[in-house]
């Protein structure tokens, strides 16, 4: 016990002096020497709470466990984005900034508490090559059983330095017996762009899924490609895509922005956090005519896109309103496999907007903050700003498109369909059973009843719009006793709630239908061909094709015709 307490202190005073000392010489301006004091006498209160606790609370604490909880309970004060990084995280950040990884070359996700591979896996690499499937459960890694565990610590065991070997067991739909597979790990790239084509005479598609390293690149060689097929127009699709590296925003701006061109600025409390980023070399593209597609899931680097493009009048946005998230993180390395990352910056584009919307800021109320509406003062209201041919454009958070396009909205039987994977689970087992892979996939009615019967086998459930309210209004006549007669008719109008679920799988045929049709596309056919299907009666890619195809409304939607 004795060293045991000697182990926690010294650790602590090692943390105090580390991180004091680091801080002091890692701030890019002086602050008051009260300043430094005050960071100084706070930090040695914390590292004294931290140890009294630890040695002397009734019950043994877990000195790992319990130094977490308050670094993440301090962190939780500020944003949701400055956090500490552990050993999985630092590895998916390390991925995206060098754009390559040692692996096998699949994208998993939990499915029925399984690791399940969701796309097919990467052209050329070591599980393409082996036969991996999408669908496939991967039920072992190296004799160990994965179900129940995180999709990181998954993630992880399938990595490691290229050359050495990995053997998978996998449990496939349709096969009875698992079966293994001896993979060698390889130089795995990471690809950004997820598909690019020409989808209408002229008109070019591009789909962005992520900002890595080498996305500039990518986007770049995409553009090259289709004008090399007779595209004259092109579709940048940056929906749902959650944005990543900044000089990869950067250089993706750059394909279509002339050289020297302000892209983003960003300002922060120290001198190196305020810096600008310029276009660094000619176009690809510059005068190509463009439309960058976004939605409510479209953040941080696509919006830095999206802005710059906007507001030098280089294309038109389609779509809904983006998330608004207009912060800068810094990446500070603690130890091997610890680092921190921390807010330390906000982003301007070209007409000095900060598209930061406060709503995505704080995580609770409490405020640490000298000045509490430093974030606020940037993203509420609606202030006017100019473009660079003097279109008016708005700040207030996220990025207002220029033709605004709203998708239906979903019920929450959809939303629960897709949320628990059914269509994902039952296409796996569907395409199974196709035997012509080269006819063209149909939904049929047969198919939407053993559908229905999947559910029922799985019990599926979901909660109607409005039973909550009901409950909550049961519960508040119960508690004011309200009566007999208020009771029953609650009753009576939940009972006719709950006939009204068996009416939402017929309200909803369409629907399923059409996401079955590309769930069972993709597990026969691959990602790409999938995507090709999903732009069939895409309204938000429709009013694209439908501006990029009329030269004087686009010219006149960029203001460039008087």
């Amino acid at each position: 016990m004795k060293w045991k307490k000697q182990g926690i202190w010294i650790v602590v005073l090692t943390i105090l002096t580390i991180s004091l000392g680091g801080w002091m010489a890692n701030m890019g301006s002086p602050a008051s020497p009260d300043y430094y004091l005050e960071v100084q006498k706070n930090l040695t209160l914390f590292v004294q709470v931290y140890k009294e606790v630890t040695l002397k609370y009734v019950e043994e604490i877990d000195p790992n466990k319990f130094m977490r909880v308050g670094v993440n309970r301090l962190l939780d004060a500020l944003d949701p984005y400055t956090m500490l990084l552990e050993r999985d995280q630092n590895e998916e950040m390390s991925i995206m900034t060098r754009g390559k990884y040692g692996g096998v070359g699949m994208t998993i996700s939990i499915r029925d508490e399984w690791p399940t591979v969701v796309e097919p896996p990467f052209s050329g690499t070591p599980a393409l090559k082996a036969g991996i499937r999408e669908g496939d459960q991967i039920i072992e890694v190296d004799g160990k059983s994965t179900k129940g565990e995180k999709i990181s610590k998954t993630a992880i065991r399938l990595r490691g330095r290229p050359g050495t070997s990995v053997i998978i067991k996998v449990r496939r739909a349709g096969v009875q017996e698992p079966m293994e597979f001896h993979l060698i790990r390889a130089v795995i790239s990471v690809h950004d762009v997820s598909y690019t084509g020409i989808i209408r005479d002229g008109v070019g598609y591009i789909k962005l899924r992520r900002f890595s390293k080498n996305v500039g690149k990518e986007i770049s060689d995409a553009i090259k490609n289709l004008k090399s097929k007779g595209m004259t127009t092109v579709i940048l699709d940056l929906r749902s895509n959650p944005g990543g590296l900044l000089p990869a925003a950067v250089n993706v701006a750059n394909v279509f922005l002339p050289k020297g061109t302000l892209i983003v600025s960003t300002r922060g409390r120290t001198p190196n956090s305020n810096q600008q980023f310029r276009a660094e070399k000619e176009p690809v593209a510059p005068d190509l005519p463009l439309a960058i597609l976004v939605d409510g899931n479209s953040a941080s680097a696509s919006e830095i896109v999206t802005g710059a493009i906007q507001d030098m009048d280089r294309g038109v946005v389609v779509g809904t309103r983006t998330f608004g998230k207009g912060l800068v993180q810094t990446i500070v390395p603690l130890s091997k496999t610890q680092s921190v990352k921390i807010t330390t910056a906000k982003y301007y584009i070209p007409s000095g907007r900060c598209i930061n919307n406060d709503k995505h800021t704080f995580r609770n109320s409490v405020d640490v903050f000298v000045h509490p509406d430093s974030f606020k003062s940037d993203s509420t209201g609606k202030k006017a700003y100019h473009t660079k041919d003097g279109r008016v454009v708005y700040g207030g958070g996220g990025i207002e498109p220029d033709i605004v396009v709203k998708n239906p909205k979903l019920s929450n039987f959809e939303w629960e369909l897709i949320r628990k994977s059914m269509f994902f689970n039952f296409a796996v087992r569907y395409a199974s059973t196709i035997r012509d892979t080269l006819k063209p996939i149909i939904i049929q009615n047969n198919v939407l009843k053993d559908f229905r019967e999947y559910l029922k086998g799985k019990k599926f459930t979901f909660n109607i719009e409005g039973i909550k309210a009901l409950d909550s209004l049961e519960k508040t006549a119960k508690d004011r006793k309200y009566g007999q007669p208020f009771e029953e008719n609650l009753k009576a109008l939940k009972t006719l709630l709950g006939r009204q679920k068996y009416s939402e799988f017929n309200k909803s045929e369409d629907f399923m239908k059409r996401m079955l049709r590309l769930e069972t596309i993709a597990k026969l056919k691959g990602s790409r061909a999938e995507i090709r299907a999903s732009l069939e009666g895409d309204k938000t890619v429709g009013a694209a094709i439908s501006i990029l195809t009329n030269p004087q409304k686009y010219r006149m939607k960029l203001g460039l015709s008087k």
